[in-house]
Order: C-alpha cells, then structure tokens, then sequence
C-alpha cells in the first residue's frame, strides 16, 4: 500500500511534467546546481599516527556545486511533492508525511504527530519551506563528515602457511621453499599459486582481490572544528593508543620534548584529559592543505610534500596520500544509465516496466518505490524523477573517506604484478624479503609490513561500480600477457604463459635443459631460448 502523500504528489507531477514545458521542470532542477556559488568551509583535524597525532587544517572549496545550494533545490522538491493541495506550506495532514531521514522513500518512517518539532519559525501550525529546509539540513546529515572505506585486499593465507615452525616470523628458507610447501593448492598444476589459489573459497580472482574486510579497529581521523568533536576525540584518542585515560610521553616519540611539555601543565610526563583536549584545540597545525573539487587538487600551503596535486605527507611516519575527486557527473550518469536500462528492459515495448521487467533495471531500489503512482507500472517519468532525486539527496553531502592498506607477503613476492606467484618470484624471495626487513635480523614479521592511508575529498558515489573504476581496478590487478614473441617451441612449452620455461615445463630431456639453460638457474629465458635456436638455425 503505497502513501497517500506519495501518490497524490506524484500525479501532480505528472499533470506538470506532460504539458509541453514540462520538461522544463528538469531542466531548471539540474540547470540551478550549476550556479552554486564557490563555497568554501575551514575544517581542523587530527591524524592519529603510530608515533604522534598530527594537527591538520583544511580548506576546502567543492567549487561550482554547492552543497547548501543543492540541498535547497531538494527541499523545494521534496516540499513539492508532500505539498499535496498546492497551497505553499504543508498542514497538519501533509506534515505528518515528512520523512524523518529526509529522504522521499516508500515505507520510510514518517514525523507523523513530532511535526509540530519542525514548526518553530513561527509557532503557526503548518511547515513553512523556510522551516522543512531548516529541517531537512539537520535530517539528511552532517555536510562535511569522515567515512571509513572497508578495506578490499587480499585475504590471501599465505603468510601463516609459509611459517612452518610457527615462530610468527617467515625466514628466506621458507620463502625459497614456498612453492613446494603449497604445491598442493596449485589446484591447475601450472606450477605457479594465483590469488584465487590462496583464497579460502573464491569463486573468481576478482572476488578474491575484492573481498571486504571489515576494520573495527578505532578510526586514525577524526574532525575537531568544536568542542562535542574534540571531547569525543579525547575519548577515542588513548583508546587508539591501547592505553586507559592518560597518555605517557613515550607513546609519541616524533613528537619533541618541547611540544609535549607544552601541554604538559603539571609535568607528570603524561597528557589527561584535559591536557589532550588543550592540544587537539591549541597545538599549531602541522600541516595546512587547500583542497579543491573544481577542479580536483590538493595543494600542502604548510609542511612537507611530494608538491603534486595528489600530494603524500610524512604523518608521524606514515604516510598519507590526500586526493580530491569530483563525483557529482555519478548523479547524472546514474539516471542516464537507467533510463538505457529502461528501453532495454521494457521488453513488450509498452512504454513501462512490469514488476518483472524492473529487474532489468539492476538498481538496488524495490520496484514499489520507483513506481511513485502505485499502478504497478514503472514510467520512464518515474525513473528520471526518482533516480534525479535521489542522487540529489545522496550527493548533498562531502565525505573525507579514509582507506589503510597494509602491504602483504603477496605483493612483496610478486614482483611482475601478475597476481601469481611463480617458481622464480619464490626462489628470489629470500632477496625480496630483505629488503623489508627493518630489524635486519633476517626474517619479516607481521608488523614490518608497510601501512599507508589514503584520504579522498568527494561527494559520495552514487554507481556502486563505475566504468572508470573498473579500469583503474584492472590495471592495479595486472594480467597475464600472452608474448608471442621467441621460438614456436619456446611459447608452447610455456604453459603458464610467465615468459620463461621450468625443468617440469620442458618436453625433452634433462642434458638438453641443462644445455639450454647457459646461466644454470633452472630456467629457459626467451634469451637462451632465442640462442638455442639461432644455433639450431645455423
């Protein structure tokens, strides 16, 4: 049973948008955002490092689509649409309908009799735009917030698998050795382990490389333009460190005497409470950014840099990669995408999607809220007003979404990027390995693993995968490249297509390998295969 509200507004709609200039209504409802006035909003934060907190101060301009002036142009829409009698301010019965998310979905939960909260300017018993705007401000979320990205990596097991006596450390031995250890999930017997190999149960190499993993660790970012946010990250701030209520000065060793006595008002050698809430507020910033969405930049005004507009910082030791992206064409590519959608699926070519027609659509909304009207028939109008909508909603917000990646035993060994391990990637391990070895006792440990961070400034993503980033995704997976280059017989021994052939690859007999095989490392190279049969050829 759809809401009365719903129905009644959407045939207005309806009655507007089929007149000859109805189609006006979308016109100015998207020509509006593309006059926004530069905005521009100073924001204080802190990065919680493994060695110190760093105090970061951001400006940050979303350029020619302002979130305010987007979330205005919403609350007329959405005002429209509950404004049922067209008289130009809600009453007792249409207020009663405002959804208390503030976003127009079917079976969302309503105010119902709390309207009366939004009545305040003035007291008269109906909603003014004035006051839904103020509401839906409120409703739909903070402008500016701090998200955190799950992380999508490689569950691969191959670091606990390769540690055969247990010791929590994966010495050059075992490496060299790896291959043969974990021969038996070579389950294609190509002599290489893909990541799907080493995956408990992946269905592909995609969701092997995709797979969510949830971090509850406490989150490294946090916000404090004012005081509830600074007391909330007094809170989480010894917490983040392992540590109770105060914080020693030990636990911040990039942190100098000088700045931790500053703060340090009793000279006890540890921050409480109010010494922490006395740093987040005071302590100069470490670094000052300019973040730009028109166009996409970062500019580092105060501290070090790499000076790109893509800039890396030094964070305690850690670094952090600070990137803009302007993701406001998703709005309207999400829309233009349904409605091709919508032709293909309309497979009776009556001019609307049955309920089972809409599947076609693969949008992650129930048909019944897309059918505005009820009638069980989805329009084209529908569509286009629903999907405008709602990406309207979703976007009217700016997110700094926060994604650690911690390197692995994987990436460290597959030196080609082809997302498999070889023979020769493991024989060479042991060399690999060093080279991330920070103690220098000859053996990696789980916590010598490089972490980095990386910080996005852009509005949420509306299309849950993108061409764009399905390129990009691609391109950081590798692939497997047929060379067909070297002798016919070089490439047809080389099953697993890794550019070179092994002793179990070959098809003649050892002494020949050996020949072959000028600098005795156990493998044909298109080079000594070329000399082979440049020889041959004489």
């Amino acid at each position: 049973m759809i809401d009365r509200a719903f129905k009644a507004s959407w045939s207005a709609i309806r009655r507007r948008i089929a007149v000859p200039c109805g189609g006006l209504v979308f016109v100015l409802f998207f020509a509006s955002l593309a006059i926004g006035q530069k905005r521009e909003e100073a924001a204080r934060l802190v990065f919680l490092s493994p060695t110190r907190p760093v105090i970061i101060e951001a400006e940050f301009q979303t350029g020619r689509f302002s979130i305010d002036e987007m979330r205005r142009q919403y609350a007329v829409e959405v005002f429209r649409q509950l404004d049922t009698d067209e008289d130009g301010v809600l009453n007792d019965t249409e207020a009663q309908q405002i959804p208390v998310s503030g976003r127009l979905r079917k079976g969302a939960l309503r105010l119902e009799e709390k309207w009366t909260q939004v009545d305040i300017a003035p007291e008269d018993g109906k909603i003014s735009q004035e006051e839904f705007s103020t509401f839906l401000q409120t409703a739909l979320g903070p402008p500016l917030s701090i998200e955190r990205k799950a992380n999508l990596a490689q569950s691969v097991r191959l670091y606990d698998d390769l540690d055969l006596n247990s010791d929590g450390r994966i010495d050059g031995d075992e490496v060299t050795q790896g291959l043969e250890i974990l021969k038996a999930l070579d389950f294609d017997d190509d002599e290489t382990l893909s990541v799907a190999e080493l995956q408990p149960f992946p269905l592909s190499v995609i969701q092997a490389q995709q797979e969510s993993t949830t971090n509850n660790s406490p989150i490294a970012l946090h916000f404090i333009r004012d005081q509830s946010e600074v007391e909330a990250t007094v809170r989480a701030l010894p917490e983040f460190y392992g540590l109770s209520d105060v914080v020693p000065a030990t636990m911040f060793p990039t942190l100098s005497d000088r700045e931790f006595e500053r703060f340090d008002f009793n000279s006890d050698g540890n921050w409480d409470s109010v010494e922490i809430r006395k740093f987040l507020e005071f302590a100069p910033a470490d670094y000052v950014m300019k973040v730009s969405l028109s166009p996409p930049r970062v500019e580092v005004v105060k501290g070090e840099s790499d000076g790109t507009t893509r800039p890396v910082i030094d964070a305690g030791g850690v670094q952090v990669k600070w990137q803009a992206r302007s993701n406001v064409h998703q709005r309207f590519d999400a829309t233009r995408l349904y409605l091709v959608r919508f032709i293909m699926s309309d497979n009776d070519k009556n001019g609307y999607l049955s309920e089972a027609e809409y599947f076609g659509l693969q949008a992650n909304v129930p048909f019944d809220e897309v059918d505005l009207d009820g009638n069980e028939q989805v329009t084209r109008d529908e569509i286009k007003f629903f999907f405008s909508m709602d990406g309207l909603a979703e976007q009217g917000r700016l997110v700094l979404t926060l994604f650690e990646s911690t390197q692995n035993l994987f990436d460290i060994l597959d030196v080609n990027a082809d997302r498999r391990l070889n023979t020769r990637e493991f024989v060479e391990g042991e060399e690999r390995l060093l080279a991330f070895d920070m103690n220098q006792d000859g053996a990696l440990l789980k916590d010598e693993f490089r972490t980095e961070f990386d910080v996005t400034f852009s509005q949420p993503e509306i299309l849950e995968r993108n061409p764009a980033n399905n390129q990009m995704e691609q391109s950081r997976q590798g692939r497997i490249v047929n060379d067909s280059s070297g002798p016919v017989w070089f490439r047809r021994m080389d099953d697993n297509l890794d550019g070179e052939i092994s002793w179990r690859e070959f098809l003649g007999g050892r002494e020949k390998f050996d020949e072959l095989d000028q600098n005795g490392d156990n493998f044909l190279e298109l080079s000594e295969a070329e000399a082979a049969e440049s020889l041959r050829q004489q």
